[in-house]
């Protein structure tokens, strides 16, 4: 039997050309082996087909096949589809086909979730359908087919972005049509895309995109975005409406006056208010003073919720209305705060940002489109920004993820792209002393005192904001390995009031810090907080390097080791490296029988072309063996 399956298995692998194509439509022995390189899985087709129907509506029509060829893709077998009050799916359909093509099911009703799309809203109209096939053996298929209708704010927030590839999948065939009509104008932005093709439809006016046979991609540390290094559609229009709010997006100067137009009699205080704003603010003298003042109060007053509803994405609610719940969201808590200044004279506008580390998409002068995701506030008299949703931050501290990108100012004459500041290193980091005391017995006894500033402080306002417990805190501050234990005796942590500044302090005894082996004894110099972050090896680099990461660090290690002992080996004196992603410094000194380290890291933001990737990796190789050196004891010697 075991040499008739083996024979039968053969014939099919030798069949002839006539008889191969009785495979199915998806048949995964069809893919070629080009494709196949590098991939987790394979797009084998897609066909996305975007309709305006009017000034205010829109119809999307899907229909995706993908081959996953292993489990960590495994995510290409759930299909979510995300609709609101002012959208509706008027077609969901999933397939699941075997490897050889067959179809083996399709998705049954019982097997579609309807759910809400976030938790994290306190009101959202967002709900997502979704749907999961269970899959036992590779490689298998799905195929996922959807229509959308959309209108007013989900079909303007939802103009195109697409990606029809990710990292590690290829793609057989892509192809974007939209329609639009003879009387608007369609504006693009595309990467690793041909120019598409245009034609008149039905009085519309038609562009289609195609791609064909791309090989699947790598992740690389340290890239831009995907959506400059992938293929990527982003589609906007010159003329829309969201619930009679007429706009354009042909412009920045005119997609910020229709925000501006959304804005508009939001911002009426109510005399209650208003006594209060003059009462704050009577006898300071200085708008920056006036400004502390009233951010405090706003602060104490209100509380973020995120508040998704209809044109509310992009609208807040008025003043009275936050005055009168105590809460608001970003655009809520910022149109509250330009009310309250503009009170007392001082003239400010909204700011949309994208928050994130990372950004997916960045603004670009030449490209209008809204890819911000929240709502700060600027006052031009001062050039400061302020982050309206945060309870404690200090007056003016913009935070990390909204700097060093192009952001659109609300201005009475329009929108003005605009560039936050870039940080510096010395903006964000650390100053940090150690003194380690070893014992005979190999236990050290460690006193730790530091200052965080920056970015780098956020973590601890975050933590005494919301834990109040401090084993829980002592927990939190081990796990990230910023304190060894969680025994201390002592401990304080706390942060500035109008700086971003936490000093933490903790001392605590630590066993078997050193390790012995015969009479030497090796003892890591700085075993807590070293900087041993070393980017992933890569021959073939393909992207440039890119981050906007910028840290200045600075240790001073004290460490006293037990009289009857000496040190047999050190290293060098002085250590240094330099590069364009920082700068490293370390230097150790003895006197008797305490030494001292005192190293300072510099990290800057980079941006190099791939070819200077193997240089960039060496010098963070480098740091990480330089962070962990040793020091080696053994028993003094008489002479």
């Amino acid at each position: 039997m075991r040499y008739l399956l083996q024979a039968t298995l053969l014939s099919l692998l030798l069949l002839p050309a006539p008889a191969a194509a009785q495979l199915g439509e998806f048949s995964a022995l069809t893919i070629p082996a080009a494709l196949k390189e590098n991939a987790h899985s394979v797009v084998r087709s897609v066909d996305y087909h975007w309709e305006v129907t009017s000034d205010h509506q829109a119809k999307l029509t899907v229909r995706r096949v993908v081959t996953v060829l292993d489990g960590l893709h495994d995510r290409e077998s759930q299909l979510f589809i995300h609709y609101a009050d002012d959208s509706k799916v008027t077609r969901f359909k999933a397939t699941l086909y075997d490897r050889l093509g067959e179809k083996i099911r399709e998705a049954r009703k019982s097997e579609i979730s309807d759910v809400r799309a976030s938790g994290a809203s306190f009101h959202d109209d967002s709900r997502v359908l979704v749907t999961k096939f269970d899959v036992v053996s590779y490689p298998y298929t799905v195929e996922f087919e959807y229509e959308t209708k959309a209108r007013d704010f989900s079909m303007v927030a939802g103009f195109p972005k697409i990606i029809p590839v990710k990292y590690r999948q290829s793609c057989e065939r892509a192809t974007y049509v939209a329609l639009v009509p003879i009387d608007n104008e369609l504006r693009h932005f595309s990467t690793e895309l041909p120019e598409p093709n245009k034609a008149t439809v039905d009085g519309k006016q038609q562009f289609t995109w195609e791609l064909k046979n791309f090989a699947a991609q790598k992740e690389e540390a340290e890239s831009p975005p995907l959506t400059e290094t992938l293929p990527f559609l982003a589609i906007t229009l010159d003329r829309f409406s969201i619930d009679g709010y007429a706009g354009s997006m042909a412009t920045w100067e005119e997609f910020g006056t229709f925000i501006g137009t959304l804005l508009k009699g939001r911002d009426a205080l109510p005399e209650g208010l208003k006594l209060l704003v003059q009462e704050k603010t009577v006898g300071l003298t200085t708008d920056v003073e006036k400004i502390d003042a009233l951010y405090r109060l706003m602060q104490d007053r209100t509380r973020y919720v995120s508040v998704q509803l209809g044109i509310g994405g992009w609208q807040p609610f008025p003043v009275a209305y936050v005055e009168e719940n105590k809460y608001g969201d970003c655009k809520a808590l910022s149109n509250y705060m330009g009310a309250m200044l503009n009170e007392v004279g001082i003239e400010s506008y909204p700011v949309l940002v994208n928050w994130n580390d990372d950004e997916f998409f960045p603004s670009r002068p030449a490209f209008t489109a809204s890819s911000f995701n929240h709502v700060i506030l600027y006052v031009p008299g001062e050039d400061m920004y302020l982050e309206c949703t945060s309870s404690d931050a200090p007056t003016g501290y913009l935070g990390e993820g909204k700097d060093a990108r192009n952001v659109l100012l609300i201005t009475p004459t329009g929108g003005k792209l605009v560039a936050t500041p870039a940080v510096t290193p010395a903006d964000n980091g650390r100053i940090r002393t150690l003194a380690v005391d070893i014992q005979a017995d190999g236990t050290a006894a460690l006193v730790i005192s530091g200052r965080y500033h920056g970015f780098s402080h956020e973590d601890f306002r975050s933590l005494l904001s919301h834990e109040k417990d401090r084993s829980k805190q002592l927990k939190y501050l081990s796990d990230r390995t910023i304190i060894p234990d969680v025994s201390g005796g002592k401990y304080s942590l706390s942060v500035a009031h109008d700086a971003p500044v936490a000093n933490l302090e903790y001392a605590t005894e630590v066993k078997n810090y050193v390790r012995k082996m015969g009479k030497r004894t090796f003892v890591p110099i700085n075993k807590y907080g070293s900087f041993d972050y070393i980017p992933e090896k890569n021959d073939d680099r393909r992207t440039k390097l890119f981050n906007t990461y910028a840290r200045f660090f600075v240790d001073t290690i004290s460490l006293t080791f037990p009289a009857d002992l000496e040190i047999e080996s050190l290293g060098e004196a002085e250590t240094s490296y330099e590069h364009a992603a920082g700068e490293y410094r370390a230097t150790v000194s003895v006197v008797g029988n305490q030494l001292t380290w005192v190293r300072t890291l510099k990290i800057l933001p980079v941006d190099l072309p791939a070819s200077a990737y193997p240089e960039y990796r060496q010098f963070f190789v480098n740091v990480a063996e330089a962070e962990n050196r040793m020091v080696v004891l053994r028993d003094r010697r008489t002479k």
